[in-house]
Formats: C-alpha cells, sequence, structure tokens
C-alpha cells in the first residue's frame, strides 16, 4: 500500500471513529467512473477539478440549454412563441456545435504534441 492509501485509510478510519460517517457521500455504493473514463486523459484533471468545485463546464450548460428549448418547443402552442424558439434553438445548436469543435480540435493539437 502507497504512503498516500495509508495516509487516506488511516484518516476514513478516524472519521468514522469520530462518528461522521454521515459526512461520507456515497457511503456503500459502487464508484461510477464510466464518465471519468470517458472523458479525454487530457480533460480528466481539469473536469475533476471542476465537478469538486460544483462548476458545471460551459459545454454541458450549452447543452443543458439546447435540450430545454427542444422540450419547450413541444409543449408551446403560441406559434410566434414557436417560431422563436425554433430560431434561439438554432443558434444555441450552431454555438454548441462551434464550441465542441473548437474542443476537439484543441484536443488533436493536443495529442499531436
Amino acid at each position: 500500500m502507497s504512503a498516500l492509501a495509508s495516509v487516506a485509510e488511516a484518516r476514513i478510519l478516524e472519521s468514522l471513529e469520530a462518528g461522521e460517517e454521515a459526512l461520507i457521500s456515497g457511503k456503500g455504493k459502487p464508484l461510477d467512473l464510466d464518465g471519468y473514463f470517458a472523458a479525454p486523459s487530457s480533460l480528466r484533471a481539469g473536469f475533476g477539478m471542476l465537478k469538486s468545485a460544483g462548476v458545471i463546464p460551459p459545454e454541458v450548460e450549452a447543452m443543458r440549454g439546447v435540450n430545454w428549448l427542444r422540450d419547450r418547443i413541444t409543449t408551446v402552442t403560441d406559434t410566434e412563441e414557436k417560431q422563436a424558439l425554433k430560431k434561439e434553438l438554432m443558434v444555441r445548436e450552431t454555438e454548441l456545435a462551434m464550441a465542441l469543435e473548437r474542443m476537439k480540435r484543441s484536443l488533436k493539437a493536443d495529442a499531436a504534441g
């Protein structure tokens, strides 16, 4: 066992003995690391820091906005509002596609060295 693992294990045991069991989120549940390993290795550390800080990446926020607009379009009955939402959706989808393309190019450039 590495020194870091030993320290972590000791801290966990101390917390459990002190009755801080309720503070351990996800206790007894398996870790879901699919999302972590699905991310490119060059972005994992950054994504991990953003997640720990409770910050949503701009691309994810944009995807949520696009999905919200799609859902809204299906529920709106007013023709003018529906047209306005469709125009907004086209703009947001274009912005998202461009942002994802920039990210893809950046990753390729980083991988090429």
